[in-house]
C-alpha cells in the first residue's frame, strides 16, 4: 500500500557494551616502554616499530575508548586515525613555531596519552560492564562443535595457498619499463592463480554463511593487500612519479624543523608532511621515501575499515557490511591513496563520518521527517516511513554520564579531525561542510553547534591564503558545474588502444555501482527506511560541491568519485542485501568490479613507474642544484625530490622537459632552439641538461620529438658543457655560467 503518515518506532535499546581493561593497559605499556626507547636513544627495526606504533596507537586509544564503539575493526582504525591526528596537531605546532623537537614532544604526548590510557583500563577493572572471558571460551567451544572450525580451517588453508602463490608472482614480476599494457601483461600466469584464489575465498566468505565472519573479514583484507599493494611491491622505486615532490616536502621540514609559505602551496597547508616529518625524525628514519612503497596498501586497508563501519551505522550487518567495503576498494580506481596529503584528509574525512552516525546521529527534526515522508510516497513504499525516536549516541541507556561523555568526545574529535583536514587539504574541508550542514538542518546530527567549528575551520584557514590562492591557481575557474565536470586533465599516459579501454573500464566500473547504488537506495526506501536511504544519497551526492566553482585541474571530477564511492558502495550492497538469487549477485558484483578495478588500475601502471637510474641521479642533482641555476630534461624526470627542492621553484623557467618546449618551437626543437631557450631562462647560474634512454624512448612515443632530434640535441649539449653524470642510461650535462 502507499505510504502515509510517518510511523515512529522506538529502536530496541543496544546491548550493553561489555570491555576489556586489557587493550588499555597494553597501550600504556606500549607507550611507557616507547618513551623508555626514545630516552635510551637506541635504534633498529624493533625499538622503529615499537616507536610509530605508539604514536599511532596510544594516542588513539585516549581519545576514542570513551565512544564505546561495538564493531572492532573500525574501532581500530578510528584509533589510529584520532592518534595520527593528534600527532599532526603536535607537529603542526612545532613547524608554525620554528621549535623543531621531535622526540622531546613524541616522549610528551606518549606519557599524557599513556597516563590517559591507563586511566580508563583502571576505570574499565573497577566496572561492572568489563568482557567476561569465560563468554568468550564458550563461544569458542561451540563454534568447534558446530563444524565452524572445520569451515575456518578450509578456507584459512585456501586462502593462504592464494597468498604464496601471489607471493611468488609479485616477485617474479618486471621492475622496469613496462609496456602499454602495464602490469596486465608483466605479471605471471602465477600471479593470476593466487589473486584468483584469494579472490574466489573471499566471495565464497561473504556470500556463505556457514564460514564464519571473521574469514570474511580476514580474506577482504588481504585481497585488499593484493589487488593495491602488487604495483607498489614490484617497482623499483616509490610511485605515481608526482609523489616525489612530496616526498621533497617531508625531506625538507625533516632538514629544516619548519615550513616556509613563500615556496609553494604544500608549505601553506603542511599538516600531513609535518606528522609524515615528525614519525620520520621520531624513528629515526632519515630517507623520507622509505615508507612511501607501504603507504598505498595502509591507506586502503584504513579506508576499508572505516567504511565497514559506516555501513554498520548505515544499517548493514556482520558480512554484508564487509562486503560494502570490498565493493568500495574495488570502486576507489581514482588512485588517491598514495602517499599524498589527499589520501591522509580522505581517511580523515571518513572518520569524521563513522563518529558522526554512530555517537552523534540523532532524531531527524519535522522538516527530516517532512522530505522522507514525500519521497516515501514519490516513491511508492510498502510501508511507512520508520521514523527512531531515541538517537544511536552510544550503546548504553541515553542520558547517563557515560552517553554525555561519549558525545562530548565525539564533539571534541569531529573538530580536531576538521582541523587536521584543514591544514592538510585545500578541497576535503569544504566537501566535509557540503555533508555535514544539511545532516544538521534536518536534525539528523546533534548538537547544532558542532556545525559552527566545521564550518569556521577551513574558512578561517582561507583568509590568510587567499591571495595566494587567487595569484597561483584562482578561487574559481567559473560556476559552470557542467564545464568543470568536463575540463580536461592532464594525463602522462601514453595514448594507444590500451588507455582507450583502460578509460572505458573505470566508466563501467563507476556506472556498475553507481546503477545497483541507486537500485539500493530505491529499495530501502520503499521498505520502510527513507531516513537511512536519504542519509546515504546525500552523502554519495554531495560531493559534486567540488565542481560547483573550480574544475581542480581537470581532476574535479576525480574527487567527486573518491568521495562518493564509499557511499555508492554501501547503498549498491543494500540493493543486494537478502537471500538466494541476492547472494549469486552480491559475489557477482565482487567479483566484477575487482576484475575491472585489477584491469584499469594495471593497465594504468605503464605510466606511473620511474626508472631506479632517473631516481639516483636526482639525487645526486639534488645537492647541487643552486637557485641560479636552469634544468632542462627530455621527458619527466624527478627533478624535486630532495631537501632541496626550493631551489627549482625560485625563478620562472627553471625547469623544463621537451615537453613544455613544443609550445614554443612546434615545428620541432633544434640545437639552436635549445640555446635560444637556455638564453631566455638564464638566470646567472649554470644550465643543467639531464638526457637518459628511458625518457627518450617515452618522447619518441608520444610524439614530442623523434629519436634524431633527441640524439641532435644531446651531441650540442655535449659540445657546449661537460658531462657530469653518466650511470644506468642517465647523463647530466653541465654547461657553466661562462659558456
Amino acid at each position: 500500500m502507499t505510504a502515509t503518515a510517518p510511523t515512529r518506532v522506538e529502536l530496541r535499546r543496544a546491548h550493553r557494551v561489555h570491555r576489556s581493561p586489557l587493550p588499555a593497559v597494553a597501550a600504556a605499556v606500549l607507550a611507557f616502554a616507547a618513551t623508555a626507547v626514545l630516552l635510551t636513544g637506541t635504534t633498529g627495526p624493533v625499538q622503529t616499530a615499537v616507536v610509530l606504533t605508539a604514536l599511532l596507537v596510544v594516542p588513539g586509544t585516549a581519545v576514542v575508548r570513551p565512544l564505546r564503539l561495538t564493531e572492532p575493526v573500525s574501532r581500530a582504525a578510528l584509533v589510529l586515525v584520532a592518534g595520527a591526528a593528534v600527532d599532526t596537531v603536535v607537529a603542526l605546532a612545532m613547524v608554525w613555531t620554528q621549535r623543531w623537537a621531535p622526540v622531546p614532544a613524541a616522549g610528551l604526548v606518549l606519557v599524557v596519552s599513556g597516563w590517559a590510557a591507563l586511566a580508563h583500563g583502571v576505570v574499565t577493572a573497577r566496572s561492572s560492564d568489563r568482557a567476561s572471558v569465560q563468554h568468550a571460551v564458550r563461544s569458542a567451544w561451540a563454534a568447534r562443535r558446530d563444524g565452524t572450525v572445520v569451515r575456518l580451517a578450509v578456507g584459512g588453508g585456501v586462502l593462504v595457498t592464494g597468498v604464496a602463490l601471489w607471493v611468488v608472482g609479485t616477485a617474479q614480476t618486471t621492475r622496469g619499463a613496462l609496456g602499454e599494457w602495464g602490469l596486465l601483461t608483466a605479471v605471471p600466469p602465477v600471479w593470476w592463480v593466487g589473486a584468483g584464489t584469494v579472490l574466489a575465498v573471499t566471495v565464497v566468505a561473504l556470500v556463505d554463511r556457514r564460514f564464519p565472519a571473521a574469514l570474511g573479514t580476514a580474506t577482504a583484507a588481504v585481497l585488499v593487500v593484493v589487488v593495491y599493494g602488487t604495483a607498489n611491491l614490484a617497482a623499483a622505486e616509490p610511485r605515481p612519479p608526482w609523489v616525489f615532490k612530496h616526498i621533497a616536502v617531508t625531506a625538507y621540514i625533516q632538514q629544516h624543523g619548519s615550513v616556509d609559505p613563500a615556496i609553494d602551496i604544500y608549505n601553506r597547508w603542511p599538516g600531513f608532511f609535518a606528522v609524515s616529518a615528525f614519525l620520520g625524525s621520531v624513528t629515526g628514519t632519515t630517507d623520507a621515501a622509505a615508507p612511501v612503497r607501504f603507504v598505498e596498501v595502509a591507506f586502503a586497508l584504513l579506508d576499508g575499515a572505516l567504511v565497514l563501519g559506516i555501513a554498520r551505522a548505515l544499517g548493514l550487518r556482520g558480512r554484508w557490511a564487509v562486503t560494502a567495503a570490498v565493493v568500495f576498494s574495488a570502486a576507489n580506481w581514482v588512485g588517491q591513496d598514495y602517499y599524498s596529503p589527499q589520501a591522509f584528509a580522505f581517511a580523515l574525512f571518513l572518520a569524521v563520518v563513522l563518529v558522526v552516525l554512530t555517537t552523534l546521529r540523532s532524531t531527524p527534526n519535522a522538516l527530516g521527517r517532512r522530505i522522507v515522508g514525500v519521497v516515501s510516497r514519490l516513491l511508492r513504499a510498502r510501508r511507512a516511513p520508520i521514523v527512531p525516536t531515541c538517537g544511536t549516541a552510544a550503546a548504553v541507556d541515553p542520558g547517563t554520564a557515560a552517553t554525555r561523555t561519549a558525545t562530548v568526545t565525539a564533539v571534541v574529535l569531529v573538530v580536531l579531525l576538521q582541523a587536521v583536514i584543514t591544514a592538510s587539504h585545500q578541497l576535503t574541508p569544504y566537501v566535509l561542510v557540503a555533508a555535514f550542514v544539511p545532516l544538521v538542518v534536518i536534525g539528523v546530527v546533534r548538537p547544532w553547534w558542532t556545525a559552527l567549528p566545521v564550518v569556521a575551520a577551513p574558512l578561517l584557514y582561507l583568509l590568510p591564503n587567499l591571495d595566494y590562492v587567487q595569484e597561483k591557481f584562482g578561487l574559481t575557474t567559473g560556476f559552470d558545474p557542467v564545464s568543470n565536470a568536463t575540463a580536461a586533465s592532464t594525463s602522462i599516459a601514453i595514448p594507444s588502444l590500451a588507455t582507450t579501454l583502460q578509460s572505458r573500464g573505470v566508466l563501467a566500473l563507476t556506472a556498475l555501482v553507481a546503477v545497483v547504488a541507486l537500485v539500493g537506495i530505491v529499495r530501502t526506501v520503499r521498505a520502510g527506511h527513507g531516513h537511512r536511504a536519504l542519509l546515504v544519497l546525500w552523502l554519495a551526492a554531495c560531493p559534486v560541491v567540488l565542481v560547483l566553482g573550480q574544475s581542480y585541474g581537470g581532476e574535479g571530477r576525480f574527487r567527486v568519485v573518491l568521495f562518493s564511492a564509499p557511499f555508492l558502495a554501501i547503498a549498491a550492497v543494500h540493493a543486494l542485501h537478502g537471500r538466494r538469487l541476492r547472494l549469486l549477485l552480491t559475489g557477482a558484483l565482487v567479483g566484477v568490479t575487482t576484475l575491472l578495478f585489477v584491469a584499469t588500475t594495471f593497465q594504468a601502471e605503464q605510466a606511473n613507474r620511474t626508472p631506479a637510474g632517473e631516481v639516483l641521479a636526482a639525487r645526486w642533482l639534488d645537492g647541487r642544484f643552486t637557485a641560479d641555476d636552469t634544468l632542462t630534461t627530455v621527458g619527466g624526470f624527478p627533478a624535486v625530490i630532495g631537501a632541496g627542492y626550493p631551489a627549482y621553484l625560485q625563478r620562472w623557467g627553471q625547469v623544463q622537459s621537451l615537453g613544455d618546449l613544443t609550445q614554443w618551437y612546434p615545428d620541432g626543437i633544434t640545437p639552436a632552439d635549445l640555446d635560444e631557450s637556455l638564453a631566455d631562462r638564464a638566470h646567472g647560474g649554470d644550465a643543467w641538461l639531464v638526457f637518459s634512454d628511458a625518457e627518450r624512448a617515452d618522447v619518441v612515443a608520444r610524439g614530442t620529438a623523434t629519436g634524431a632530434e633527441v640524439d641532435a640535441l644531446e651531441r650540442s649539449a655535449a659540445d657546449r658543457g661537460t658531462l657530469r653524470y653518466d650511470r644506468d642510461g642517465v647523463r647530466i650535462y653541465e654547461v657553466a655560467r661562462a659558456a
